[in-house]
């Protein structure tokens, strides 16, 4: 079996690449010229050329596939129409690009499985985890262009099996994005965004790395008979983590005690402002913004695994704790935090 995997040189992708091989599965890489292979060192692959933007670059980038691993994209934009040039369209570019070849018989791509979002479902409906049967409401630019990403992959169903594998918290060795969090716990003081719930508490679904890649392995590789045609899978440890048992974790990882500094719904509501202001002036992505207000203010962003663990044999592995203190070890081995 041959896979190609875009989105291969960050942390989840490596580690995919990694799954694949050891399986016996050879792995093409759909890199820009400019890509780092940091990530990719010691891993056996072949490097292939091209941009998810470039038609031309895809077309002959598929040929050969029996399988598409779909993880390019990307998480912070300068604006809308960025997340969707890259999230929707070039998710679509690929699925148009592995049809054509099928259609042309320069390419034999069975199936193409897409990692996409919780986001694109949306924040919990009340207090219950988000389930595949719940109707979607994605709140940001982000999750709809991950969204988008999927309805337009659906438009080649008819040529090979698309499968959708929405992810919550992903974080692991390698991981830069949970990586700031740790950083703000190394310094003893973390933000605690504002919560209306019950208990006062964010509530989070999360999945190690290693987790999110074997489901993706049972999603590429299971007998297709387990599927139906646009499957959607969320993809979770199973815990309903709240965001002091997520800061707890790392405090506990790093051996230090923490302490929270609430922020004023108020004060996100301008520190937003002045991000999505600062964006428009300087033309650069923000981590907080208007936009990603929408998705700072919902208390529940957490979704069933349930699904996954009745269609395949997939279970997760990896609990809170343990996760956090393989990913802070690697961390600190590596040089990312003192």
């Amino acid at each position: 079996m041959k896979a190609l995997v875009t989105g291969g040189s960050g942390f989840i992708g490596s580690t995919l690449i990694d799954a694949l091989t050891k399986r016996g599965i050879t792995v093409d890489v759909l890199m820009r010229k400019t890509s780092s292979d940091k990530n990719l060192r010691g891993l056996q692959y072949h490097r292939v050329e091209g941009d998810i933007s470039d038609f031309a670059s895809l077309k002959k980038a598929v040929e050969g596939a029996d399988v598409i691993f779909h993880l390019a994209g990307v998480i912070a934009a300068k604006n809308r129409s960025e997340y969707f040039l890259f999230n929707a369209m070039g998710t679509e570019n690929l699925a148009r690009a592995a049809a054509e070849a099928n259609a042309e018989g320069k390419a034999k791509v069975a199936r193409f499985v897409y990692v996409s979002t919780l986001a694109a479902g949306g924040p919990s409906p009340g207090t219950n985890p988000r389930t595949e049967r719940d109707p979607d409401g994605p709140v940001s630019a982000y999750g709809q262009s991950k969204k988008a990403g999927e309805d337009g992959l659906l438009k080649y169903r008819s040529s090979f099996l698309p499968l959708m594998l929405r992810a919550p918290i992903v974080y692991g060795p390698k991981d830069s994005a949970t990586l700031i969090l740790i950083k703000s716990a190394a310094k003893r003081l973390v933000p605690k965004l504002p919560a209306r719930s019950a208990d006062g508490e964010k509530h989070y679904s999360v999945v190690h790395a290693s987790d999110l890649v074997e489901a993706l392995v049972t999603l590429g590789t299971a007998d297709a008979k387990k599927f139906e045609n646009g499957d959607v899978f969320y993809v979770s440890s199973g815990e309903d983590i709240t965001s002091s048992q997520l800061i707890a974790s790392m405090a506990e990882s790093l051996g230090v005690r923490t302490f929270s500094v609430p922020i004023p719904r108020p004060v996100l509501h301008a520190i937003s402002t002045l991000g999505s202001w600062y964006g428009r002036v300087s033309g650069k992505s923000t981590v907080i913004n208007r936009d990603k207000l929408n998705e700072l203010l919902p208390d529940y962003w957490t979704c069933s695994n349930s699904k996954l663990m009745t269609k395949t044999d997939w279970r997760p592995r990896v609990r809170l704790e343990e996760g956090m203190r393989e990913a802070i070890g690697w961390y600190k081995k590596n040089g990312w935090i003192g």
